[in-house]
């Protein structure tokens, strides 16, 4: 059932019992597998409609004094709902003709739902927005039988409004509905909690969902605090994003395999003393050699200095690749654990030394192809690499994925249409790569097995989607 507020209720602390007793499936009713919460504005509705909703509605300027105490974290959004309420006049058609004005339904939410119910996943609305306003948009889309917690707002005479918050938390009171005490309450009757989200509203919930489809803000945060998330652009995505098996891994090779950085540092360091330039830093050069050698050399040196620099570069690597050249930690238990799964390396190394330093690294018998610079390809960012991967190795780019550790590679991936998953390191932290559209954010190489498991079992699923 979807609980409204009863202004006889004497407490929040009632509501919250009551979402334990009756908003959850009976003792005598099988657990559901999986739980799918969804927050609503900017997720749900692409339109974030709350604040807009009230500011259009407010009959007194002193709406700004309660907003500003929300903006400098002195109240949460139940205490500026309580507040600005009574400061707001609005009748139910007027909220309906808002509803049709500025709310928009994501396009591929009836599928998603759809898609849900088929393989028995339950989807609920989590909002710190109105019940008034979700139920309406849900109506004009024929959506029907979707629980949902949220604020209410009650109509009253002349168009007076009264803001509630049933779903707060009683011994916290911040937020107007507390997704996280939804979370806990539904913990025990579900194997997987999932949330969807995008803003500030779902940080919380994030933290101690089983995973999180992350959109726009809420994905940079996730990555900013180490937690777990699939970025996600819309619900048209989602049902494959929880569903897919990867039949492909496509790795890159410094920095995210072997420890190979100082080496190349050396290596660069040693042309640029050679022909009579400073040195850089290791970040500088690691910040710079994403790239091909050739085009690297080309940055920085003189067009007539070009083949010499190149030559000085080789000859001096030549001598220290193999020896000064380590495995990442946790890479022989990751490739060991992906067994099964079609593996790879994609990189802006010349394939000669590539292919040498798998085979002395004992890398190169989980590599079903191993593909450089110089082999008759494009180098990242262009996809050209992966393309000829995809098809050497018989799979495509909705199967395949691009592991690595630099801005460069997420372009890469996005350039071969595939997603890139990427380890934060000493040069490149989790925030600056998740500004550069990866699928994933990892901690640690070894994260990688579990992150390929399906979140929608394939016992639930009739077929895999596509």
């Amino acid at each position: 059932m979807v609980l409204t507020y009863d202004s006889h209720q004497k407490s929040s602390y009632m509501v919250i019992s009551m979402i334990n007793q009756e908003c959850t499936p009976s003792a005598e009713s099988a657990p559901l597998s999986t739980l799918i919460l969804c927050d609503f504005d900017g997720t749900v509705s692409t339109k974030d409609t709350v604040n807009r909703l009230v500011r259009e509605h407010l009959t007194s300027p002193e709406w700004r004094f309660h907003v500003k105490r929300y903006m400098r974290g002195e109240i949460g959004s139940r205490a500026v709902y309580e507040s600005v309420g009574p400061l707001m006049t609005m009748t139910r058609e007027q909220l309906e003709q808002f509803v049709l004005e500025h709310a928009e339904l994501d396009p591929g939410f009836p599928d998603f739902l759809r898609w849900a119910n088929d393989r028995g996943v339950a989807v609920k609305i989590v909002s710190d927005g109105f019940d008034a306003t979700i139920k309406t948009l849900f109506r004009n889309h024929g959506i029907s039988d979707v629980e949902i917690f949220a604020n209410t707002l009650n109509f009253g005479n002349a168009g007076t409004i009264g803001i509630h918050s049933p779903f707060s938390n009683p011994d916290c009171g911040v937020c107007g509905t507390c997704k996280l005490q939804v979370i806990r309450t539904f913990r025990p009757h579900y194997d997987r909690i999932i949330l969807i989200g995008d803003g500030e509203s779902d940080r919380h919930a994030a933290s101690e969902a089983d995973a999180v489809i992350a959109l726009k803000e809420l994905f940079l945060y996730c990555a900013r605090q180490g937690i777990p998330a699939i970025r996600g652009d819309g619900f048209h995505e989602i049902p494959a994003l929880l569903s897919k098996r990867i039949r492909a891994v496509t790795f890159d090779m410094d920095g995210t395999l072997v420890d190979s950085l100082g080496s190349i540092g050396d290596a660069f360091n040693h042309m640029f003393a050679e022909l009579g330039y400073p040195s850089m830093t290791l970040e500088e050069v690691v910040r710079n050699t994403s790239i091909s050698l050739l085009d690297f050399v080309r940055t920085f040196l003189k067009p007539e200095e070009v083949e010499e620099g190149v030559r000085i570069f080789r000859d001096y690597y030549d001598t220290i690749f193999l020896e000064r050249t380590t495995v990442m930690p946790g890479v022989p238990e990751t490739l060991a654990a992906l067994n099964g799964t079609i593996q790879g390396i994609v990189t802006n190394k010349r394939g000669k030394y590539a292919r040498l330093l798998a085979e002395h690294l004992g890398l190169a018998g989980s590599m079903t192809r191993i593909i450089g610079a110089e082999d008759g390809f494009k180098a990242k960012p262009s996809g050209d690499m992966f393309e000829e991967f995809m098809r050497s190795v018989g799979t495509d780019r909705e199967h395949t994925i691009y592991v690595g550790d630099a801005p460069i590679d997420c372009e890469a991936a996005h350039n071969a249409g595939i997603d890139a998953f990427v380890i934060p390191g000493p040069i490149f932290s989790a925030q600056e790569l998740a500004l550069y559209g990866p699928r994933r954010v990892l901690q640690r190489i070894t994260d990688l097995p579990a992150a390929l498991e399906p979140l929608v079992p394939c016992s639930f699923a009739s077929k895999e989607v596509k």
